[in-house]
């Protein structure tokens, strides 16, 4: 009888002792959950408070804050990748939890309230950038001009419109190809030295920039060209093929060569298709006619502009290079540059 009475005690204390270390390890996978959400670690908040659960099954309040953390965790990871709606279903389902933790929802108030900002902000962008593609297709170049400028200042205040600058900097670099044979005004200052102005009526209420250039005569190939006076010359090189003159963002380079060296019977088409070849990323913008030819592309955050002149004996060309978001500043350069250049090759 005695005996018996000992097995029953000691089973007891062991239910009691494996109860007591259950709880232990509830209430420490909770207390961690807690302190993950603090530093909103929602993805081992979840493994923690999921431990809880298993430690306790059906408990409604490890059950409500892993549920809320696993949806937190859904929303953030849908933000980050722009699926709105998506993100906005699971701070919802956060906020409406019956049971759930007031902080996480209000947490995710806050974060849907940002959506909300985004996605009007984004609207706006878009609005405006369809209205840059429109002006492009009527050839209202001056005016998609301007835009582009104000397309790229909300870009640079607001991080969520950083995947649009790619797609603004390739309608930049089609607008100013279409302007150096289009829109630019030469006009002389005070001084004798050649100034650029847009011809638009909009821009002659606006404080006008101007760039002062010299010029460069190449006696070797007999082209010429005008390019910023505050750039500095590279050492010519010894066969007095070219020119470079440059800053610490902005470069550009002209040259000229012998036609046929390489293989006879070569055409415009033959260097059109060695450069079209060689360049690496997504071409934004060419042209090609029976003597000349453009190419202009990003890569690398840089924006490039070459344009090659034929001619039966000899070739001329200029290439220039600045920052892809330097746009505002270089493209009217590069305008009047291309605008300016005069070629022997004919």
């Amino acid at each position: 009888m005695k005996s018996t009475i000992k097995i029953l005690a000691l089973i007891i204390v062991s239910l009691l002792l494996l109860a007591s270390c259950s709880n232990d390890k509830y209430q420490n996978a909770m207390d961690k959950g807690i302190e993950s959400l603090i530093v909103k670690d929602y993805h081992q908040a979840a493994i923690y408070f999921e431990i809880a659960l298993k430690e306790k099954a059906g408990d409604e309040d490890a059950s409500s804050y892993f549920d809320q953390a696993t949806q937190m965790k859904n929303a953030l990871s849908a933000y980050e990748q722009k699926q709105y709606d998506s993100a906005i279903d699971s701070l919802n389902t956060v906020m409406n939890h019956r049971n759930g933790l007031k902080t996480l929802q209000s947490e995710a108030k806050s974060l849907r309230d940002l959506i909300h900002s985004d996605q009007s902000i984004t609207a706006s962008f878009q609005k405006d950038l369809d209205l840059v593609k429109s002006l492009i297709t009527k050839e209202s170049y001056n005016l998609a001009e301007e835009k582009i400028q104000l397309l790229q200042k909300d870009i640079e205040t607001n991080k969520v419109l950083a995947d649009y600058q790619s797609e603004v900097t390739k309608l930049s670099v089609q607008v100013t190809v279409a302007l150096t044979t289009n829109e630019p005004v030469l006009q002389q200052n005070e001084t004798g030295n050649n100034e650029v102005k847009s011809n638009s009526k909009k821009n002659k209420k606006k404080k006008t920039e101007t760039f002062k250039y010299r010029s460069y005569e190449n006696d070797r190939f007999g082209f010429s060209m005008q390019y910023p006076e505050g750039l500095k010359m590279d050492t010519p090189p010894t066969n007095g093929d070219g020119a470079s003159f440059y800053n610490a963002e902005f470069e550009v380079t002209a040259y000229g060569g012998h036609t046929n060296t390489v293989n006879e019977g070569e055409s415009i088409e033959t260097y059109y298709q060695e450069e079209i070849n060689s360049i690496p990323g997504q071409i934004a913008y060419q042209k090609f006619t029976d003597d000349w030819y453009v190419v202009s592309y990003e890569e690398n955050g840089q924006i490039f502009y070459n344009q090659f002149f034929f001619g039966q004996e000899i070739f001329n060309k200029f290439s220039i290079s600045y920052p892809a978001n330097r746009q505002d500043q270089y493209g009217p350069v590069t305008t009047y540059i291309a605008k300016t250049f005069a070629p022997s090759a004919q």
